[in-house]
């Protein structure tokens, strides 16, 4: 499955995303594949809250670094560059959350995705509502996101009794 996300996300990215401007967009690319990077550098030997599943053609080491150099920066560059320049946000902000949760919701479901230590759909629902919002506000100003995600990353430490 993993496969056939990335292949997919890789055609529907380069149909749908502003790749004459993709500059404009690399900073937050840069900041959501550091963000993963960084979960996995810190739950890498014992506390994951979730965990990709390897599969027939990736490790599950192979499967992270996809999800977070390929996978999650391409996602940022499609939200970002097609995001409403005004009216209708919060439904397009709307759309991406819910259809990121049904992609992963499908994933649990057959087994591609685990979670551990607490973690749960709802939580995923809840990050995705965080997640999404804090990207654009990167976009727009990182002088108030960067220390903004590392007080939420703080407190989800906190909250799964990491620290």
């Amino acid at each position: 499955m993993n496969i056939f996300l990335v292949i997919l996300l890789l055609l529907v990215a380069f149909w749908k995303s502003d790749w004459r401007n993709w500059e404009k967009y690399y900073p937050s690319m840069l900041y959501i594949a550091l963000a993963a990077s960084f979960y996995e550098l810190i739950s890498y030997e014992e506390f994951h809250l979730w965990e990709f599943e390897k599969s027939l053609f990736l490790s599950g080491f192979k499967v992270h670094l996809v999800h977070n150099l390929i996978v999650n920066p391409l996602v940022v560059l499609l939200y970002l560059s097609n995001y409403p320049v005004k009216g209708k946000r919060f439904f397009y902000s709307a759309k991406w959350i819910i259809g990121f949760w049904i992609i992963e919701w499908l994933a649990s479901n057959l087994h591609v995705i685990t979670y551990h230590n607490g973690w749960n759909l709802g939580w995923s629902l809840l990050f995705l509502i965080v997640m999404f919002p804090m990207i654009w506000l990167h976009h727009v100003n990182k002088t108030v996101a960067l220390p903004l995600s590392v007080a939420i990353s703080i407190l989800l430490l906190m909250m799964f009794q990491y620290i």
